[in-house]
């Protein structure tokens, strides 16, 4: 299992929380959660959303663990290579060391921010008061009513036009100001909800739709929409209902088509993924 991890305090210290993600090595989502911890820094907000993974690793009769954290202080202390000063985090500290004996092997990675944006995401949750625990069956929604409406109508209009709206126009629809709805379309980039075209504000994919011309065309209610990929084509066809892809293997320039009719899939093939799912987002217009 692989547990990403972050905390955070509003002012450090200041109101303060964590988030974890749980996730297979093939980056399916196993589970996540967060919890607001009251006043506290960064780096006790860090060490607590550790703990909370390997207390859900050792709950969960889980023998091994890797932990993927953007606190470099965390992570090298926890290999030994900085040794812990701070008189608030030797217990925390020695906690972990604990745990980490109980669950039997504990790795750590330090990664950059954007590579742990899930978790951030839960953390910035926390500390806005709207947290979840493990098991606790509530949802951590991870955006604002804001945010939630600009991304439904980016896809009502992708879906009516085939096209997304731009910022203007968004801010038309959900009545909002321009420049709210262009930190909110950030904050779904960052959130991988949506991608943006490179230093723009316009939306370049709310997946499976593609705001740019690409070989895996859909024909489907009258209309040709563009998917990312042949696995995305089959995600357009799932929203919309009848219709068909039709491309070319990229290997060989076979001629490929699928197609829906009254809700059965017609055609065969293979989805050949160059890129393994947890390293999707690394690049996501090569992937």
């Amino acid at each position: 299992m692989i547990a990403y991890i972050d905390g955070g305090a509003r002012g450090n210290p200041g109101p303060a929380g964590f988030g974890v993600r749980i996730e297979r090595d093939d980056g399916t989502l196993v589970e996540e959660f967060s919890e607001a911890i009251g006043v506290a820094t960064n780096n006790v907000a860090e060490y607590r959303g550790l703990l909370a993974a390997l207390e859900w690793a050792k709950g969960h009769g889980e023998r091994g663990l890797h932990v993927r954290s953007d606190s470099l202080l965390l992570v090298q202390q926890m290999k030994g290579v900085y040794k812990v000063k701070h008189e608030g985090l030797k217990p925390l500290y020695a906690r972990a060391r604990v745990l980490a004996h109980d669950i039997g092997r504990v790795t750590f990675e330090h990664v950059r921010r954007e590579q742990n944006a899930h978790a951030d995401r839960l953390a910035n949750a926390a500390m806005d008061g709207d947290a979840a625990g493990p098991g606790s069956g509530v949802a951590t929604h991870p955006f604002s009513t804001l945010e939630r409406a600009v991304r439904l109508h980016i896809y009502q209009e992708f879906v009516e036009t085939t096209r997304p709206p731009r910022v203007a126009a968004i801010a038309r629809a959900v009545d909002a100001a321009p420049t709210d709805v262009s930190a909110a379309l950030r904050k779904l980039a960052e959130a991988h909800a949506i991608v943006l075209a490179p230093a723009t504000l316009d939306v370049w994919m709310a997946h499976p739709f593609s705001a740019v011309s690409t070989s895996y065309p859909v024909e489907a209610r009258g209309r040709r929409y563009f998917a990312n990929c042949a696995w995305d084509a089959a995600g357009i066809l799932s929203m919309l209902g009848d219709g068909e892809s039709r491309t070319r293997c990229a290997d060989c320039g076979a001629a490929l088509s699928i197609a829906a009719r009254a809700g059965r899939v017609h055609g065969s093939g293979v989805v050949h993924f160059a890129v393994p799912p947890r390293r999707f987002w690394e690049n996501i217009a090569f992937t």
